[in-house]
């Protein structure tokens, strides 16, 4: 019975410390820099859509842990932070440092050429800053095909937080 008991609390101990040791990660809505207001929902689907292709990399958690979609747009709403305001990339860390995370992905995209123009990031929560080596940019693509953007993201940044074997 003893045993049992002390495996029981080991596994429990061994639960929590793991869960804590875990990388959160929360995706942001992106920005739109073409200033066009029809642009908007794409901040949005991108942010949904890669929320959804970081989790499908990781779905057992063993790597790292999404804030859920519904989480960040709640303290996004909270904070009223909006990913249209030029103020809006300067006040998403009030809104990443309350749901404590390690990384930020976020990005934006502009219309070039009748083309979007898309850039991704990771930031790092402790120096604000991209991972200059994980990042996707300059992806450009037809509106048409514009949601193939999010694997060729997922594949820039999701190294920094998955181990290469």
């Amino acid at each position: 019975m003893k045993k049992l008991i002390f495996l029981i609390v080991g596994l429990i101990i061994v639960s929590v410390i793991s869960s804590f040791s875990q990388v959160r990660i929360a995706v942001f809505p992106f920005m739109n820099k073409d200033g066009n207001l029809k642009l908007n929902l794409w901040c949005y689907k991108f942010q949904d859509s890669l929320t959804k292709a970081l989790i499908n990399r990781d779905p057992e958690e063993k790597f790292f842990r999404i804030v859920p979609f519904d989480s960040v747009e709640s303290i996004l709403a909270q904070l009223n932070l909006d990913p249209n305001n030029p103020q809006y990339q300067s006040d998403m860390w009030k809104a990443a440092d309350s749901i404590h995370v390690k990384w930020v992905v976020t990005g934006n995209f502009i219309i070039n050429g009748g083309k979007f123009l898309i850039d991704a990031y990771a930031f790092n929560m402790k120096t604000k800053l991209p991972n200059s080596k994980y990042q996707a940019k300059d992806i450009f693509k037809k509106e048409e095909k514009v949601m193939e953007c999010i694997e060729e993201i997922v594949d820039a940044i999701a190294p920094l937080f998955i181990p290469v074997k």
